[in-house]
């Protein structure tokens, strides 16, 4: 799409950290690159700074400061003991309030925002990008649309099965084939609609040189994880029984995780053997994983249709990756074979790894067995 105008509307972007304006970001910085003409719009109040690109900003810049207010000092350990209650409660008191009356989410007001300046946004533009979540963005889109003669693309972050009655329209982009054949079965949707567009990651050499000079014989091995969890969706419990849980101690975990995900670790045994810490802003955890970390660890969902950003990421650092699958049909099994630093374990394989492997005459554990396989993984490079 070479010397294009190109609309990108997302109510989430810059300077709000998800995997969503991460990806975008780039995106945007590659689209512009190749001499494509690039306005966002968003309900993210923006960063005061030099772009390449053009920011709409149409928002309640007070409304959303407050909101965020409440999120991060529920998640902020530094808070005493009074403060942790207050914003907790507030916190679920708009979580009941938005999840039970608000449609298609909590971003709905953004809509009649949009709905109210749509005059304001010029028709000249080629083509329309909408991202989600907020699926919002795809209402504001579609509001658009019906005076803006462009092409209209949607990139859905998360699957929305479950709301029946929202259509789908025009191209649709999707992560991997699982979520694709969901939303076509669902809603019935044109085949010549659906694109499959494959994660992608940026190659950053200078990491990929200190991960591969990284001394992985250092201990203890380090294993990091970075993001956060979700109940029913993405849980470190079974990883903790079937491989935390055995592991000697001169393999350590480091979890980089919100306050809230912290409830889930009630199943360590050997909790010397784990750090918990806050969430990194992206540079600073990319260059922690680079420089810190012998293994990034990557846990996968309960269901086939969304797989983990963080892992793509990962395995373009050049670091090595163990990914723990929680399903036999796991979309990271589709790249098992592609990266060399990448290695797909499972329930299966630790209980077969537990029971004390043969090597010739020796027998050696599990962290053992980890520990060869980075060091020849090292060689190999």
């Amino acid at each position: 799409m070479k010397n294009k105008k190109i609309l990108i509307i997302s109510h989430q972007f810059l300077p709000f950290v998800s995997p969503r304006t991460t990806r975008w970001s780039l995106l945007i910085d590659e689209l512009t690159k190749r001499g494509n003409e690039v306005t966002v719009l968003t309900g993210t109040a923006p960063e005061e700074l030099k772009k390449n690109y053009e920011v709409l900003y149409f928002g309640n810049k007070k409304f959303s400061s407050n909101i965020n207010k409440v999120r991060t000092n529920s998640q902020d350990s530094s808070n005493n003991y009074l403060k942790k209650i207050i914003y907790s409660i507030l916190k679920t008191i708009y979580r009941f309030l938005f999840k039970t009356f608000s449609w298609p989410d909590y971003a709905m007001f953004w809509a009649f925002t949009i709905f109210k300046n749509r005059k304001l946004i010029e028709n000249k533009f080629d083509a329309i990008i909408s991202v989600s979540l907020p699926f919002t963005s795809h209402l504001c889109a579609y509001i658009l649309q019906k005076r803006i003669s462009a092409d209209w693309y949607m990139d859905i972050g998360d699957p929305f099965s479950l709301k029946i009655n929202s259509p789908e329209n025009n191209k649709i982009i999707f992560t991997h084939n699982e979520v694709a054949e969901l939303h076509q079965n669902k809603f019935n949707i044109d085949r010549a609609k659906i694109v499959i567009g494959y994660p992608i990651a940026l190659l950053n050499e200078k990491r990929i040189k200190n991960s591969l000079t990284f001394n992985y014989k250092d201990t203890p091995l380090k294993i990091g994880y970075f993001g956060a969890f979700t109940k029913s969706v993405r849980e470190p419990n079974n990883y903790i029984i079937n491989i935390a849980n055995s592991l000697d101690d001169e393999i350590k975990h480091e979890w980089y995780i919100h306050n809230e995900s912290k409830k889930f670790f009630s199943s360590i045994k050997n909790i010397s053997s784990h750090q918990f810490l806050d969430i990194l802003p992206r540079e600073l955890a990319l260059e922690t994983m680079v420089s810190k970390m012998h293994v990034l660890l990557s846990i996968g969902n309960f269901n086939k249709y969304q797989m983990p950003s963080k892992v793509i990421e990962y395995i373009s650092l050049g670091k090595p990756v163990l990914h723990f699958a929680e399903i036999e049909d796991d979309p990271l099994y589709n790249f098992n074979n592609l990266f060399d630093n990448l290695k797909i374990i499972n329930s299966k394989t630790t209980k077969n790894e537990l029971q004390m492997l043969n090597s010739g005459t020796s027998q050696y554990t599990f962290s053992k067995f980890l520990i060869d396989s980075l060091h020849a993984f090292i060689a190999d490079e």
